[in-house]
């Protein structure tokens, strides 16, 4: 069965939060009330076009599978904004409401794409299901309006890092959020923290569990989540949470996780 199929059949309980890793920064969540959500997924190989970075991980699902309710980009690099995937999944899925900062929006009109939210720093979208709201990223001259996202889904929160360098007040601002989950890229180039900075800002944001993203896609990355879980466990209570692609873990009501079988 393919991970798309197993994720709209995926059941997700009362209390309970699903999250699923699609490889680099890319996660897909879903709550008890069927809520789907996805922030930055790369789905297809336009990074070799745009930039010659081929790709070296799995795509792990078409993206007229996707069909989420709610899709973030926290800023406008290929393997965050999808440009191939971007206009297939706002055709197929036209209920879904794409959100990022204003380059993104830019973009997304360009595309065709119709039910946009401007998401720059500062700004939360809030309806029913969801609490979004755009924290401030350093990715530096490369995507000066790059946002890391706080997110309230099913009960629990997390924050996503989105591409930044090391900033203790970044951490600081996530940690008052108080997120069950802190996900933070690690790869450690092109203005990225690595390891070691991944594992300090995990503890700094207060989070119970730290997830390592933003590696093994291309070979111009690197990154190195051995090093991350060990920095980490050297001190306070965050726990490290690696993922592999494709597999989808769950947390309660009580911040215990489960791993479901829905890997691809």
């Amino acid at each position: 069965m393919r991970l798309a199929e197993k994720l709209r059949r995926l059941e997700v309980f009362p209390g309970e939060l699903a999250v699923c890793w699609l490889g680099q920064a890319g996660f897909f969540l879903k709550d008890h009330q069927g809520n789907t959500l996805v922030i930055d997924p790369y789905l297809t190989n336009c990074g070799e076009q745009i930039r010659g970075f081929k790709r070296i991980s799995p795509v792990l699902m078409e993206p007229e599978e996707l069909a989420p309710d709610y899709y973030i980009t926290t800023h406008l690099h290929f393997d965050h904004f999808d440009y191939d995937a971007i206009p297939v999944i706002a055709q197929s899925t036209p209920e879904t409401l794409f959100l990022g900062p204003s380059s993104c929006q830019e973009k997304l009109l360009e595309l065709g794409v119709k039910r946009r939210r401007r998401l720059d720093r500062g700004e939360t979208y809030q309806d029913g299901a969801v609490l979004i709201r755009a924290v401030t990223a350093d990715h530096g001259d490369m995507a000066p309006d790059a946002i890391g996202v706080l997110l309230e889904l099913g009960g629990h929160r997390i924050y996503f890092s989105g591409d930044t360098a090391f900033h203790k007040s970044l951490c600081l601002e996530a940690a008052g959020f108080k997120p069950d989950i802190a996900v933070l890229s690690i790869n450690g180039r092109f203005g990225n923290m690595n390891a070691e900075e991944g594992a300090c800002a995990a503890g700094l944001c207060n989070a119970q569990y730290a997830v390592p993203c933003h590696f093994w896609t291309f070979m111009e990355h690197g990154g190195d989540p051995g090093a991350f879980c060990q920095y980490l466990r050297k001190g306070g209570r965050c726990q490290p949470l690696c993922f592999c692609q494709g597999e989808v873990q769950t947390i309660n009501e009580k911040n215990e996780l489960q791993y479901r079988k829905e890997t691809a």
